[in-house]
């Protein structure tokens, strides 16, 4: 069982424009397209269409929290506009109030959002930072995440291609495209559109700067842009907690906690996979789905498990190894670092992750980089089944903002 932690104001020590976790007990922060959980949080402007988000805090009390939005340019920088220029509604609202967890060992509150809602709705298309934060004081954050609000005003036609560096044929993806900007009024494409490519909705791996390699009145083709060139990787590995009364799926056993303490899986050995074949399997491309197979898939029934992940390995590599997926936001956080044995010869971590069913990988981070190689311990191959977004924003400079214009998803296999 996790300890109470006392809260503290969390100091602010970099910009909040990017899907980050201020609190040491929240866990499970799943932002999705409303009806589906594996869905990114991509919606139209002025349709029905909602994002949910959800989490879980593990001291022992209710909070009372509040949430605004920021609008944001195509970087993420938050743009000069006023709440009041971008917001229908309030400007920042409380969130429901949390529920509390059942039958569980690792008992937590449980709190959910949806948006838009009857309190606060977007008025405009583009990059929106959700802010969730304690009681009135928008700098004592817990959480951020980012969500997208389009307007269907441009067409994208995308597809996955070899690229044409004959050296990387057999590890690589290239995402070509072509736009059409329709009746939008563009004065400038070289300047006034920005184009975004993103591979499995990982930010930390997005693409920019691409510009058009000719221009046909309404019609930009890139024509393979140098930043559509994206490493193909491997499926990503998985495990199934949804029940803990027996070892399913890549599970080698699962063990009973002494007293109050959380249950124990142990995932079987997973080797590196650099020298192997391309091998198809059914993946979530790195998501997960939080599941309780006894209690119809509640989200405030399902308990957490202490999970323990291991990687034979001769030699300790000469960079840092963390586990990798949506489980851990996309991003190589502290509490995901593994540790070599060299008694057992073999990279290790324990993580606390709620039952679900969950992707992941393992990544190596050369020191003082923010992206990690998804290749060094994984592979990569052509073959590799990924989605891929294609994000294009407008400058407007009528509504000094940047408007989310066209938004196309295209699958490497599919």
């Amino acid at each position: 069982m996790v300890p109470a932690v006392a809260w503290a104001h969390w100091p602010i020590d970099q910009p909040v424009a990017e899907d980050r976790t201020y609190s040491p007990t929240v866990r499970t922060v799943q932002l999705f397209k409303s009806g589906f959980e594996l869905a990114a949080p991509v919606i139209e402007l002025g349709s029905t269409e909602q994002v949910v988000l959800r989490f879980d805090d593990l001291q022992p009390y209710v909070e009372n929290l509040s949430y605004t939005l920021v609008h944001c340019d195509h970087d993420w920088v938050p743009s000069d506009l006023l709440p009041g220029q971008f917001l229908e509604g309030a400007t920042n609202a409380y969130l429901p109030a949390g529920r509390t967890s059942y039958n569980t060992l690792q008992p937590f509150i449980h709190y959910e959002l949806v948006l838009p809602n009857s309190d606060m709705r977007p008025m405009r298309s583009g990059n929106y930072l959700i802010k969730v934060y304690r009681g009135g004081d928008e700098e004592d954050l817990v959480l951020t995440r980012r969500m997208l609000v389009f307007e269907p005003r441009a067409t994208i036609d995308a597809r996955v291609m070899a690229t044409r560096q004959v050296d990387l044929r057999d590890v690589a993806q290239q995402l070509d495209f072509t736009v059409n900007t329709n009746t939008l009024p563009v004065q400038d494409p070289f300047g006034d559109l920005h184009v975004t490519l993103l591979q499995n909705f990982r930010w930390d791996d997005a693409r920019t700067g691409a510009r058009p390699r000719f221009v046909r009145g309404p019609e930009l083709v890139y024509d393979f842009p140098e930043q559509g060139l994206f490493m193909g990787g491997n499926e990503y590995r998985n495990f199934d907690l949804k029940n803990l009364r027996y070892a399913a799926q890549r599970i080698a056993r699962i063990a009973p906690g002494i007293g109050e303490r959380v249950y124990e899986a142990y995932i079987l050995p997973e080797s590196r996979r650099t020298i192997r074949r391309y091998n198809s399997q059914q993946d979530l491309n790195g998501r997960y789905l939080v599941r309780n197979d006894q209690v119809n898939g509640d989200p405030l029934g399902a308990d957490y498990v202490n999970v323990h992940f291991t990687m034979p390995l001769e030699a300790p590599l000469a960079k840092d190894v963390y586990v990798y997926g949506q489980l851990s936001d996309y991003q190589c956080r502290p509490e995901f670092l593994m540790t070599y044995s060299a008694a057992d010869t073999a990279y290790t971590a324990t993580l606390l992750l709620k039952q679900g069913f969950y992707d992941f990988s393992f990544v190596a981070l050369p020191r003082g980089e923010r992206a990690p190689d998804i290749t060094a311990i994984e592979g990569s191959h052509f073959q590799t089944e990924n989605d891929y977004l294609v994000l294009l924003y407008f400058s407007d400079r009528m509504q000094r903002c940047d408007r989310l214009v066209g938004v196309r998803w295209v699958n490497s296999q599919r």
